[in-house]
C-alpha cells in the first residue's frame, strides 16, 4: 500500500549544497503532481554548524513542515545524532559511511533502515564529476518511492542547460547510478509515492509571491539594502529588472534605502524596500518623513528574532509593535499582515494601491518561515487586479486651478497631487509641520487641522483593509487567534485536534493598523474558547487585541525559541 504523504530531512553542514538538493527534489515532486512545502533552517555561518532542510510531499497542500521524518539524507554525523530520533519506524536514513563515520558506539534506532552508499566514491569514480554526490543521493529517494527519474533528468536538464551538454549527461548518469540504488531497497524501505499527472501548480515562497504582486502593481523602483531573511526581494527583483523596465538599487544602507523610495514615490513611480527588524529601526525616521509629506511607499519588514541582530537566520513575529509605532508621533501609516503566499501576493498588490490611494506609507510584515518556506500553490489569479493611483492630477486638471494647494484640507484627508514638471503643480514638500501650501507653519490651529487631515485618512483606510478571517467550523470548541504564517500550523492543528474529538477552528489577524477592532471584537464574543497562537514572548497580537477591544485572551501558546512554529508544538501545549 502506498503511502499518500511523505516528510524528508537533508542535513549537513552549511556549503554543502543543502538548499540547492533539496529545491531540486522538491521541484521533482511539484512537477510529479504533489503538492510539497519545504523550509530551511540554517546557522548564520558560512561554513559549519548543522543546516537542514525539510520537504513535505503530499496530495493536498499544507503549509507546515512534520516533525516527523520518513527519509532522511544525512550528509554528516552531526545531522543524524541530532535527528535520528526524529525518524519514524519503517523510515531510512541514507548517509555515506566515508564522511559520517559510524563507529560501534552507534546505536540505529529500531525500524528504521541505515542505507550506506558511497556517494563520494561514487561520484568520482563512476561519474568523473564529485560535485554529483548530491545528484546520487536525491535520486536515491526517487529510487526508494518508485518515483519516476525522469523527471528529476528533466529538472538537472534545464538547470544546468547553460552548462553544456557534458555536464548535464554527468548529471544524468549520477541520477540514473542513484536511481538503482534506491530501486534495489524500495521493497524493504515501503513507502513510495505513485507518480501522478502534473497539475501546473508554482513552487514559490512568500517573497517571490511578494514581487510577483510588485511587477503586477506596475513597481518601477526598488531602494534597497539586503538583510536576511529578505534579501531574496532584492535578487527576484534584479534577476527580472531588464524584462519589466524596474530599476534596482542596492543602497550602501536601510536610511539611503527608505529615502530613495521617498524620491520615487515623490515623483509618482511606484517603489518596494525589503528589509528586517534592524533595518526597518532605521528607516524609521524616513518612513515619518514620507507620512508627513504624504508620499507613497510600500516597506516590507520579514521578521526574525531580535534585539539587535538576534538570530539572523531563524523566525519570530516579534515586531509588530515596532512596525506600528515606527516613525515620530501618532502612527501614520498601514500595516498588512499576509499569512500564506497567496495572500503575500494579493496584499502585495493591495498595498501599492492603498499607498498612492491614502498617499501614505505601508508596512507588509510577515515572519522569516512565510518569506523563505517554499509552497506549492496555483497560479495567481490577475484578471480583477486594477491599479489605482489615487488623486493625481492631470495638467489639464492643474490648469483649473488658480491656487494649487498640495496639502488641501479635504474631507477625507486625501489632497489633489501633483508631480514634479506638471505645469500648475509647484510646492514645497519639507520634514516640519506645514500649511496647505507645504510652507512650514507653526501655529496651533494649523497643527491641529493637519494632524486631523492626515488621521482622517487612517479613518477611512480602515475598509479598504485586509479583514480578519475565520477559517473553519463556527461552532468549533476552541478557536486558535493567530497571525502571520502560524495560521498554517493552527489550521494543521485544527486536523490533529480532531482525534482529540475537539472541534477547532482559526481566526486570523491579517491587519494590524488601523485595526479592526469593531469585527474582532464580535467575532471574540462569540467564540467559546480562544487561544492564542504567536510566535513571540509578549503575545503582542494578544495585546493590541485588549488595547483595541478590552479583551483579554488568557490562554495562549507561544513560541520563542527562533524554530518555527508547528501543529505537534500547538497541540502539545494545550490543556485539554
Amino acid at each position: 500500500m502506498k503511502k499518500k504523504s511523505l516528510s524528508f530531512l537533508i542535513g549537513g553542514p552549511a556549503g554543502s549544497g543543502i538548499e540547492k538538493s533539496g529545491q531540486l527534489l522538491a521541484t521533482t515532486f511539484v512537477r510529479g503532481g504533489y503538492f510539497v512545502f519545504s523550509n530551511i533552517e540554517h546557522f548564520s555561518l558560512i561554513r559549519g554548524g548543522n543546516n537542514f532542510l525539510r520537504l513535505r510531499i503530499d496530495e493536498l497542500p499544507h503549509e507546515v513542515h512534520l516533525e516527523e521524518i520518513d527519509v532522511m539524507i544525512a550528509l554528516d554525523r552531526r545531522t543524524i545524532d541530532e535527528h535520528i530520533h526524529e525518524v519514524v519506524n519503517g523510515g531510512v536514513v541514507i548517509y555515506d559511511n566515508e564522511v559520517v563515520k559510524l563507529d560501534d558506539t552507534f546505536k540505529a534506532k529500531n525500524g528504521v533502515l541505515m542505507l550506506n552508499v558511497p556517494f563520494r566514491k561514487l561520484a568520482t569514480v563512476d561519474v568523473g564529476s564529485a560535485i554529483t554526490e548530491n545528484v546520487i543521493s536525491l535520486s536515491i529517494v526517487l529510487g526508494l518511492t518508485g518515483f519516476d527519474v525522469v523527471g528529476l533528468k528533466q529538472v538537472l536538464s534545464k538547470i544546468f542547460s547553460s552548462k553544456g551538454a557534458e555536464v548535464i549527461r554527468a548529471n544524468e548518469k549520477a541520477a540514473d547510478i542513484g536511481y538503482e540504488i534506491g530501486k534495489k531497497s524500495e521493497k524493504e524501505f515501503n513507502v513510495g509515492l505513485e507518480k501522478k499527472k502534473g497539475n501546473g501548480n508554482m513552487f514559490l515562497c512568500g517573497n517571490d509571491a511578494l514581487c510577483v504582486a510588485a511587477i503586477k502593481a506596475g513597481c518601477k523602483f526598488v531602494g534597497e539594502y539586503p538583510m536576511t531573511p529578505s534579501s531574496s526581494v532584492l535578487h527576484f527583483m534584479a534577476k527580472w529588472a531588464d524584462k519589466y523596465g524596474i530599476v534596482v538599487k542596492h543602497t550602501e544602507d536601510e536610511i539611503a534605502a527608505v529615502n530613495s523610495l521617498i524620491g520615487a514615490g515623490f515623483v509618482g513611480v511606484r517603489a518596494i524596500a525589503a528589509t528586517a527588524g534592524g533595518g526597518f529601526a532605521l528607516m524609521t525616521e524616513g518612513i515619518g518623513l514620507a507620512a508627513m509629506n504624504e508620499v507613497p511607499i510600500v516597506v516590507v519588514n520579514v521578521m526574525r528574532p531580535g534585539p539587535a541582530t538576534g538570530l539572523p537566520t531563524r523566525t519570530e513575529a516579534a515586531d509588530l509593535r515596532q512596525v506600528i509605532h515606527a516613525g515620530q508621533g501618532d502612527p501614520i501609516k498601514l500595516v498588512i499582515l499576509p499569512g500564506d503566499p497567496q495572500e503575500c501576493f494579493d496584499m502585495g498588490f493591495l498595498a501599492f494601491n492603498l499607498a498612492e490611494k491614502y498617499q501614505i506609507p505601508v508596512i507588509v510584515c510577515y515572519d522569516k518561515y512565510l518569506g523563505e518556506g517554499y509552497y506549492t500553490v496555483p497560479a495567481f489569479e490577475t484578471d480583477g487586479l486594477k491599479v489605482d493611483r489615487g488623486k493625481v492630477l492631470s495638467e489639464k486638471e492643474l490648469a483649473k486651478i488658480s491656487d494649487y494647494k498640495r496639502y488641501l484640507l479635504t474631507e477625507d484627508g486625501i489632497s489633489p497631487r501633483s508631480l514634479p514638471g506638471m505645469r500648475g503643480g509647484i510646492h514645497r514638500a519639507t520634514s516640519d509641520e506645514h500649511n496647505e501650501y507645504g510652507e512650514i507653519f507653526e501655529a496651533a490651529e494649523n497643527r491641529r487641522l493637519m494632524v486631523d487631515k492626515r488621521m482622517k485618512k487612517m479613518e477611512a483606510a480602515l475598509s479598504d483593509m485586509p479583514k480578519p478571517l475565520l477559517i473553519g467550523d463556527k461552532n468549533a470548541d476552541i478557536t486558535f487567534v493567530t497571525w502571520c504564517s502560524c495560521k498554517g500550523a493552527c489550521m494543521e492543528a485544527c486536523e490533529l485536534m480532531k482525534n482529540k474529538k475537539v472541534k477547532a477552528n482559526v481566526f486570523q489577524i491579517r491587519s494590524a493598523y488601523p485595526f479592526h477592532k469593531k469585527e474582532v471584537a464580535e467575532m471574540l464574543k462569540n467564540i467559546k474558547r480562544p487561544i492564542l497562537v504567536e510566535q513571540n514572548h509578549d503575545a503582542q497580537m494578544g495585546g493590541l487585541i485588549t488595547e483595541q477591544t478590552g479583551i483579554i485572551i488568557s490562554e495562549k501558546v507561544l513560541r520563542y525559541d527562533g524554530r518555527p512554529m508547528t501543529a505537534k508544538f500547538i497541540v502539545d501545549n494545550l490543556k485539554i
